[in-house]
C-alpha cells in the first residue's frame, strides 16, 4: 500500500479514520450533518462521550471503534461502522443497544428517566433480506402496527445496496462519502453537499499526517491479519478434504486417476481456498493491492470479485 504521495486519501469506511471524521469534538457539525440525514429529526447540539481513541488497541481487531453521543440531552446514540462480515448481527445490535439503554439507570433511580437509545450500523456487507439499503426498527404491534414505545430505535446501513437507491439525497450522499475509494469520487461528493465538503477536507487533511497514515496501516493490517486466520483455516480445510479424497482413491485402488486427481484436487483447492480468502479480505476492506500480494490472484481477478460481494 503507497501512502507516500500526495493524492494518497484514507479510506472512510476504515473504523479509525470514520471515527476520527465523525467522533472529533472540533467536527461536531459533520456529525450532526449526518444524524440529520438518517433520524429525519433537527438537531441543535450533539454531546460526543467518547471522542478519545483508545490508542493502545488501534491494531488490535476486536477493538470496537464506536462513536457514542447524546443528542440535545434526551437521545442517546451509537454509530459503529462494520467492514468484515459479522455473524448475528442483528442480535449483536440488539445486545449493544440493551448495553446503552439499561446503563442509563442507577439502582434506584425510576424508569420515566429512561432516554431514547438509537443505535446505527454502518455495514460493507449485506445481512438483512430487504431491498433498501436503509433499514430502521421500533417496537410494534404485529397488526395495526401501533407503535408501544420509541425508545428502541435501531439502523442499519448497507452500503452495498446503494447502488440500486436512484435517489440522490443527504443520506445517499453521506453513504457515498463513507464507501468511496477514490479522491475522485470524494471531490465530486465535495461539489454537491457543503457538509461533505467539510468532511472531505478533514479527510485530505489527515490523509497527509504520518501519524493518522501510520495508525490508519496499523488498523488494516490488523484487518488483514484476522483475515489471514481466516484464509489458513480454510486451506487447512481443504488440505483435509484433498487428503480424505486421496485416502478413498486408495481404497478404491484408482492407482492412475487417483494421481491426476491429486494434482487437479490440489490445484484447484489452492484456487478456491486463494479466492475465499479474496473475498474476506475485501469485505475487511483490505486494500487491493495487498489481496493480490497475499493471494497470488491477478488484479483483474480480485476487482472482479470485489463487484461480484
Amino acid at each position: 500500500m503507497n501512502i507516500d504521495n500526495s493524492n494518497f486519501i484514507l479510506k472512510p469506511k476504515n473504523d479509525y479514520v470514520f471515527k476520527k471524521i465523525f467522533g472529533d469534538e472540533r467536527n461536531k457539525d459533520i456529525l450532526i450533518a449526518f444524524l440529520k440525514a438518517i433520524l429525519k429529526i433537527d438537531i441543535k447540539d450533539v454531546q460526543i462521550l467518547n471522542s478519545e481513541l483508545p490508542k493502545e488497541n488501534i491494531a488490535d481487531k476486536k477493538s470496537i471503534l464506536d462513536i457514542r453521543a447524546t443528542i440535545d440531552n434526551n437521545v442517546e446514540i451509537d454509530v459503529e461502522i462494520q467492514v468484515a462480515r459479522t455473524i448475528y448481527m442483528s442480535q449483536r445490535s440488539l445486545y449493544y443497544w440493551s448495553k446503552i439503554y439499561c446503563e442509563q439507570l442507577e439502582s434506584g433511580e425510576k424508569y420515566n428517566k429512561l432516554k431514547k437509545t438509537v443505535c446505527i450500523n454502518i455495514l460493507d456487507f449485506n445481512t438483512l433480506d430487504t431491498k433498501k439499503y436503509h433499514s430502521m426498527f421500533k417496537l410494534k404491534e404485529n397488526e395495526e402496527n401501533y407503535i408501544l414505545t420509541d425508545l428502541l430505535e435501531i439502523h442499519f446501513l448497507e452500503m452495498k445496496k446503494l447502488d440500486e437507491y436512484k435517489e440522490n439525497d443527504d443520506l445517499s450522499q453521506w453513504v457515498s462519502f463513507i464507501k468511496a475509494d477514490s479522491k475522485e469520487e470524494l471531490d465530486k461528493m465535495a461539489k454537491v453537499n457543503s457538509n461533505i465538503d467539510k468532511a472531505v477536507n478533514v479527510l485530505t487533511i489527515m490523509s497527509q499526517d504520518k501519524k493518522a497514515r501510520a495508525e490508519y496501516l496499523s488498523r488494516e493490517m490488523a484487518l488483514h491479519d484476522e483475515a489471514t486466520k481466516i484464509e489458513e483455516a480454510m486451506e487447512e480445510g481443504y488440505e483435509q478434504g484433498r487428503e480424505q479424497g486421496r485416502e478413498e482413491g486408495r481404497a478404491e485402488g484408482r492407482a492412475e486417476g487417483r494421481a491426476e486427481g491429486r494434482a487437479e484436487g490440489r490445484e484447484q483447492g489452492k484456487e478456491e481456498a486463494n479466492i475465499e480468502a479474496a473475498k474476506n479480505l475485501l469485505q475487511l476492506g483490505v486494500d487491493i493491492d495487498i489481496i493480490v500480494k497475499s493471494t497470488s490472484l491477478t488484479k483483474e481477478k480480485v476487482m472482479k470479485l470485489q463487484k461480484e460481494i
